[in-house]
């Protein structure tokens, strides 16, 4: 007698050009959410823009956990628990190059906060979201093993 199989979950280990590109889908939504958010405490809320800054970063990433850990990284496979604490251990870091740069991107060039956001969000995302999402958050070497 045969036991059945248990259909397998998405690969593991998806392809960086994969990868890149649905994490950019998804970096895409969630900035929205996060320069939304930004916008609307600054204009209708009037919270200084630094601060608001910090709390757009916060609500774009709730959303961009469970994305990447579905769709974009495929790594649903893996202990969620840890997964989430590197997750939170690498939003702190990008929380603060964002907030940190739209300061000094407003504050010594003279840039608008909207101008400065969209900036700083294509270069931390670059630099920073994505290779630490795809090496250390949603590294296919923390899967559980069959």
């Amino acid at each position: 007698m045969r036991v059945a199989e248990v259909p397998s979950s998405p690969s593991p280990n998806p392809t960086v050009p994969g990868t890149f590109s649905r994490n950019t889908l998804t970096s895409i939504f969630t900035t929205a959410l996060d320069f939304f958010t930004l916008t609307g405490l600054v204009e209708f809320a009037g919270v200084n823009y630094v601060l608001a800054t910090w709390i757009g970063t916060i609500v774009g990433s709730l959303s961009n956990f469970s994305i990447n850990r579905w769709w974009s990284f495929r790594a649903s496979g893996q202990p969620r628990s840890m997964q989430f604490l590197r997750f939170v251990l690498v939003q702190v870091g990008a929380s603060g190059l964002h907030t940190a740069g739209v300061w000094l991107l407003t504050r010594f060039l003279g840039l608008p906060y909207p101008a400065s956001k969209l900036v700083v969000a294509a270069l931390v995302y670059l630099g920073w979201n994505y290779p630490m999402n795809r090496w250390v958050v949603f590294n296919p070497r923390f899967a559980r093993r069959a």
